[in-house]
C-alpha cells in the first residue's frame, strides 16, 4: 500500500451546488441512543449544515470542504483547505456563496475556522457521541472534486493513530476509517453525532481499501474554543478584492505585539516590498500595529494614499512607503 498521505485540496471547475427545497432552520440534533437513522435520513439532517470552501489563486481554483460549528457562524475545515488561496468563498447549501471575515488557525493541527454569515444554517451538532469502538459504522460528508455533496459510509478501523501530516503538523490521537473522506468534512455516527473532522488520507494502490484519518471531536471542540476565543490567533486576508484591485497582499496573523505575516501572495505590493513569511509588521505610519483588524481598519482610512509600513526580520526593522490601490479585504 502507498504511505503517500494526500492533505493537499482536490482541484476541479466548481460545478452545480446540490439544493434543498428551502433554507433549514431547527438545530440539528443526535437521533435518541439506540434509534440509528438510516443513511439517507443522516444525510438529509446533516448535508444542510455542510458547505463547500473555494480557494481561488492566479485563476486556479480549488475545492474543499467545512461544516458549520455554530449559530455565531463559525466554519470549521482543514487548515490546509485555505492556505493556499488568495480569495475564499464559502458556498452554503442554500446557493448563497460569502467571503469569511475572519480566518483563524491552529496550523499544527490542521485546523481552521472562518467566521462568516450564516443566515441562522444548522450546525452539525457535537454532543457527546458515546465511546468509538473499532468497527463501529461512520459517514462522511463531504464534495469530492467539487461535484456536490455526497456520503459515504465506513468503518472506524483504528484509534488513536499518530498521524504525521507533514509541515510540523502532527496528530497523535487521529480515528482512522475506510469510508470515503473529502478534506474537511465532517465524520458521523449512525445518530448523525460528530466524531471527527476529515484530515488526510493514504492514496490506495488499485484494489486497496480507502485508508482515512479524522480529527477526533474531542480534540476538535478543544481546539476551536481556543481559537474562537476573542484575540487568540486571528487571521485576516489583505488581499485582492472582487474587483481585482490589490491591498497589501498578504496573509498574517495577530502577534501582540505587531502581526506576523504567515503567507505573501507572488506579485501582491507585499511581494514587491520584500516581505517575507515570519516578518513581522510593527507600525503603519509610525503608529503601533497591535493587531491585524488595527492594520485592516488604518488601511481602509488610508484609502489609496501612500503609506510607511514598519517590518521586523530577526533584530533589523525596515521602514517602507507603499501606495494602495485599494484596501478592502
Amino acid at each position: 500500500m502507498s504511505s503517500l498521505l494526500n492533505t493537499g485540496l482536490l482541484g476541479a471547475a466548481f460545478g452545480a451546488c446540490i439544493c434543498w427545497s428551502g433554507p433549514v432552520t431547527a438545530a440539528v440534533a443526535c437521533a435518541t441512543p439506540g434509534q440509528d437513522a438510516d443513511p439517507a435520513a443522516l444525510f438529509d439532517m446533516v448535508a444542510p449544515s455542510v458547505v463547500t470552501i473555494e480557494a481561488t489563486s492566479d485563476g486556479d481554483r480549488m475545492v474543499g470542504t467545512g461544516f458549520l460549528w455554530d449559530r455565531a457562524g463559525h466554519v470549521v475545515t482543514n487548515e490546509h483547505v485555505i492556505r493556499s488561496g488568495k480569495q475564499l468563498t464559502i458556498r452554503f447549501s442554500d446557493g448563497r456563496a460569502v467571503r469569511p471575515s475572519t480566518i483563524s488557525v491552529a496550523a499544527h493541527l490542521d485546523v481552521a475556522v472562518l467566521l462568516a454569515d450564516t443566515r441562522e444554517a444548522p450546525p452539525v451538532s457535537h454532543e457527546a457521541a458515546g465511546r468509538l469502538g473499532i468497527g463501529q459504522r461512520v459517514f462522511a460528508i463531504g464534495n469530492p472534486y467539487g461535484s456536490g455533496v455526497s456520503l459515504s459510509r465506513g468503518t472506524i478501523s483504528g484509534l488513536d493513530r499518530p498521524v504525521d501530516l507533514g509541515g510540523g503538523r502532527r496528530i497523535d490521537n487521529a480515528i482512522q476509517t475506510d469510508a470515503s473522506l473529502n478534506s474537511g468534512g465532517p465524520l458521523i455516527d449512525a445518530r448523525g453525532c460528530l466524531v471527527g473532522m476529515a484530515t488526510a488520507l493514504v492514496v490506495p494502490s488499485a484494489g486497496e481499501p480507502n485508508v482515512g484519518f479524522a480529527v477526533p471531536v474531542d480534540l476538535l471542540e478543544r481546539t476551536v474554543a481556543r481559537l474562537i476565543e476573542p484575540g487568540v490567533r486571528k487571521v485576516s486576508d489583505v488581499a485582492p478584492d472582487a474587483s481585482g484591485t490589490t491591498a497589501l497582499g498578504i496573509l498574517a496573523e495577530d502577534a501582540r505585539p505587531g502581526i506576523r505575516v504567515l503567507k505573501v501572495m507572488p506579485g501582491s505590493r507585499a511581494a514587491t516590498l520584500g516581505a517575507k513569511p515570519g516578518d513581522l509588521i510593527t507600525h503603519a505610519d509610525d503608529r503601533p500595529v497591535n493587531s491585524v483588524a488595527a492594520l485592516t481598519a488604518h488601511l481602509k482610512r488610508r484609502g489609496a494614499d501612500g503609506m510607511r509600513l514598519t517590518f521586523l526580520r530577526g533584530k533589523e526593522s525596515r521602514t517602507v512607503e507603499v501606495l494602495l490601490a485599494s484596501t478592502s479585504l
